[in-house]
């Protein structure tokens, strides 16, 4: 487990947890990139441990509790546009100069929001099954935008409702091993054990603001595939070789529709300025839980752009 400083951040009215795990032995902060980590919906930011692991012994790490997740706080709402200022008030306190962007699933959105609103200031971007289910929304497509209102009417009835308790951390690791079959080991506990808070009633639960899913009402598909164009920097896709599967769960009519996914991919590449994609085999939508070797690989290779490092460090990949 790489070593890290947990530091507040003020982003509007809440305090962000944001954990940088420094500048990595022998380099010095003139030639260290930075690396801004955002995970998914649901998780927290040692979520992404095993890209963390990786990345600091190169880059100086940086990844924060989205705001209703982990240790961060919240304030009941969640509209996508906050997301991105919160990760511009990470960006800004820490000094971190046109780092390298990475965002998982709700974190890729997020990402991609805000290396199109900060263009000059994004060094790379990579988006880990980071789009959304496949398919563009259209602007005709009124009645996807009424389902999604009335589900986030759903949600704000339900707030503040007590979540399902879990009798110990034991139990937090089976279930998340159950919906996590390959995650690794050694993993499982860490990211359990930062995933978890005392439940008001006794026990455990995870520790995440069940609102937080009304951010979905708050931006759609065309929303995100329009501002690609704005996206300047080299921008990485990476999705997993089964992560149709997550989105079939979700609406069946994707079931079996494989080489209308891998279309997708090919359609949200040639929304970018600067775009390459890749797929890593036998993985899901968790792409980083189930085959984290495979996806460090893809990130190591990732073309080098970074502006400050010295001409004789320009050949070190990502």
């Amino acid at each position: 487990m790489p070593s890290f400083n947990r530091i507040a951040c003020r982003s509007g009215m809440i305090d962000l947890s944001v954990l940088d795990f420094g500048i990595p032995q022998g380099m010095s902060a003139e030639t260290c990139q930075s690396v801004l980590l955002l995970h998914g919906m649901r998780d927290h930011a040692l979520g992404m441990l095993s890209i963390i692991r990786d990345l600091s012994e190169r880059y100086r790490v940086v990844s924060f509790d989205l705001r209703g997740h982990g240790k961060s706080e919240n304030n009941g709402v969640y509209p996508m546009i906050q997301f991105v200022a919160d990760a511009r008030a990470v960006v800004q306190q820490f000094g971190l100069d046109k780092p390298i962007v990475i965002g998982h699933s709700l974190g890729g959105h997020i990402a991609s929001r805000y290396a199109a609103a900060y263009s000059d200031d994004v060094d790379k971007l990579v988006l880990l099954d980071g789009m959304g289910p496949p398919g563009g929304m259209t602007t005709s497509d009124v009645e996807s935008n009424r389902l999604r209102m009335l589900m986030s009417l759903d949600i704000c009835a339900a707030a503040g409702r007590p979540s399902r308790s879990m009798v110990d951390l034991d139990e937090a690791i089976s279930r998340l091993r159950r919906n996590n079959p390959k995650l690794q080991p050694d993993m499982l506990e860490i990211i359990a054990n930062e995933g978890v808070e005392p439940h008001p009633k006794g026990g455990l639960q995870w520790n995440f603001d069940p609102a937080v899913q009304m951010i979905w009402s708050t931006f759609s598909t065309l929303d995100t595939e329009q501002l690609c164009g704005l996206i300047a920097c080299p921008t990485l896709i990476v999705t997993g070789e089964n992560s149709l599967d997550y989105w079939g769960q979700m609406n069946d009519s994707y079931l079996g529709q494989q080489a209308f996914y891998e279309s997708e991919l090919r359609r949200r590449l040639s929304l970018f300025p600067n775009a390459q994609g890749a797929v890593i085999p036998d993985a899901g939508h968790m792409l980083h839980y189930d085959q984290p070797e495979a996806v460090n690989q893809v990130l190591r290779k990732f073309p080098v752009s970074y502006t400050h490092l010295r001409a004789h460090e320009t050949g070190r990949n990502l």
